[in-house]
């Protein structure tokens, strides 16, 4: 009995000794080093589509990019949506990873602020002035069909 009592009682001993020989440090190498530049990587591309009532009749209004973003001095990255022209030569908007809509003003600034919505479908339909009744949809973009602007 007393063997069984010392044996169990040695973890509970061993676990007060004073841990000076540990340093917060040592663990740095398994962690990421924090960014030295702000570096942004495209993830996906995809058409927004509108169309009213006939799907047959869709036609292209515009390009949604996910990027993810790292920001210089953070070690994480975030996800972001940027909204381009039908011809995708001009940006029009960004959207936050939580949803929040930025229209962009001529200057190429960041503008007033839209609104906080779903992505799809309501989002991009605040975004571009169409009734709620009428459709938008995204497609991965083709990269074998020609497309003007690209």
């Amino acid at each position: 009995m007393r063997f069984w009592l010392a044996v169990l009682a040695a973890p509970i001993m061993l676990s007060c000794i004073d841990t000076a020989h540990y340093y917060g440090e040592e663990f740095a190498l398994y962690y990421r080093k924090p960014a030295e530049e702000s570096v942004t990587e495209l993830l996906e591309g995809k058409e927004i589509l509108y169309w009213k009532s006939d799907p047959r009749e869709k036609k292209r209004i515009g390009y949604l990019y996910k990027n993810s973003v790292q920001v210089a001095g953070t070690r994480g990255s975030r996800e972001s949506y940027m909204i381009y022209d039908d011809a995708g030569m001009r940006a029009l908007g960004f959207i936050t990873a939580e949803g929040v809509f930025y229209r962009f003003d001529e200057a190429g600034r960041l503008g007033a602020r839209v609104g906080e919505f779903k992505i799809l479908p309501t989002g991009l339909k605040v975004f571009f002035g169409i009734p709620m009744e009428e459709y938008v949809d995204l497609e991965e973009v083709d990269p074998y069909r020609i497309q003007p602007g690209r």
